[in-house]
């Protein structure tokens, strides 16, 4: 299948996750945006779901991570106040050392994601699928009836110009 832009839908959908993993929100956001508004492939459109969700999921243990040394240090900073120093100084490198293994699985995980996309494919995650699909129709929805808003205002506007051209004649 192709796109309105006459590459493969595959491409589109791994361009999603590549464009998650290498260019960040941003980048991704606009790609996502195009394929809601332009594209009416459902799997490109779950495929944005499931590359957003993922991100956001990751992004979240990765603050929900370094939140934990932030707390100490405001442990800390607290006790020091009354002059009893507080640290768990092992702490750090443990956190540094989840958030590079959380990282490194996120980059696997992306990689192998917009691999499988290009085919058209994809693995199942169970907890992200589910949201995918509880929310897909929901977006879809939307997005239709902006549409379908659209729509209505060029008709409404066409039917106001045919009004003035008999007016005219």
């Amino acid at each position: 299948m192709k796109t309105k832009l006459g590459i493969s839908t595959g491409l589109v959908g791994a361009a999603l996750y590549f464009t998650f993993l290498f260019g960040g929100y941003t980048p991704f956001l606009i790609l996502a945006a195009y394929v809601f508004f332009v594209e009416k492939d459902e799997w490109l459109q779950k495929a944005a779901v499931k590359a957003m969700a993922l991100g956001i999921c990751f992004s979240l243990a990765g603050t929900v991570l370094g939140l934990i040394p932030d707390a100490i240090g405001v442990i800390g900073n607290l006790t020091g106040l009354f002059n009893k120093p507080f640290s768990i100084p092992f702490i750090s490198k443990l956190i540094s050392l989840v958030s590079s293994i959380l990282y490194f699985i996120k980059d696997i995980l992306f990689l192998l994601l917009g691999l499988q996309a290009i085919k058209m494919q994809d693995f199942p995650i169970e907890f992200i699928d589910k949201l995918v699909n509880t929310n897909t129709g929901k977006v879809s929805a939307a997005v239709n009836s902006v549409k379908i808003d659209k729509s209505e205002k060029t008709e409404a506007v066409a039917e106001k110009k045919d009004e003035k051209t008999e007016e005219n004649v």
